[in-house]
């Protein structure tokens, strides 16, 4: 019989789940919404199918990787509230070696590198041109910005920076300030000009 904890996990792991359907969604009709002459992308790129296919598997890493970070959060969270309960119907001394190798198999997935390899592939000038305009960016704004350039939201960008919506709002922030952007002038779509 499961246990209550379980079920618990169980139930969001099936949130999680739909929230990813939802966010791929929520991208896709973002897309097809844009306004008529306004491209995500660059013209010669827009109308290459497989440029779009690529972009849209980037998306899609990107979006895997905070649902991992996500994921992997929830069920430690849960797992210690288990080792800490103290129930016997599962050995502790197994939930804590689970534990453990989670945690290590969460800090040797480096989802941001694989993610800035691929994202380079398909947009192979980008850090070179928003460095020429921008060099004092850091590594984690560049970063941030490559998030921007394929239209994430900060919820998105945070799950896959794997850190807080107000640290997103700070990053956002900075980086407005480095690009020396008005109040009215859209992040996105600057960075969407590299």
């Amino acid at each position: 019989m499961m246990s209550r904890n379980n079920r618990k996990i169980i139930r969001e792991l099936e949130a999680l789940k739909k929230q990813i359907e939802r966010l791929k969604e929520n991208y896709l009709l973002r897309l097809q919404t844009l306004p008529e002459g306004q491209s995500p992308v660059p013209a010669k790129q827009a109308e290459s199918a497989e440029w779009q296919e690529k972009n849209e598997k980037l998306l899609q890493y990107a979006i895997r990787a905070g649902n991992d970070n996500a994921l992997y959060k929830t069920v430690s969270r849960e797992l210690k509230k288990i080792i800490r309960s103290g129930e016997e119907t599962v050995p502790v001394s197994a939930l804590k070696e689970v534990l453990q190798k989670m945690e290590k198999v969460m800090k040797n997935s480096d989802h941001s590198e694989i993610f800035l390899q691929k994202f380079q592939k398909l947009y192979p000038h980008f850090f070179e041109h928003l460095l020429a305009a921008h060099p004092d960016l850091s590594k984690t704004e560049q970063k941030f910005c490559a998030y921007l350039r394929i239209r994430l939201n900060s919820h998105q960008i945070a799950q896959a920076m794997d850190v807080s919506m107000e640290a997103v709002r700070k990053n956002r922030y900075r980086i407005r300030k480095k690009l020396q952007l008005q109040a009215d002038d859209s992040l996105e779509d600057y960075i969407a000009r590299f």
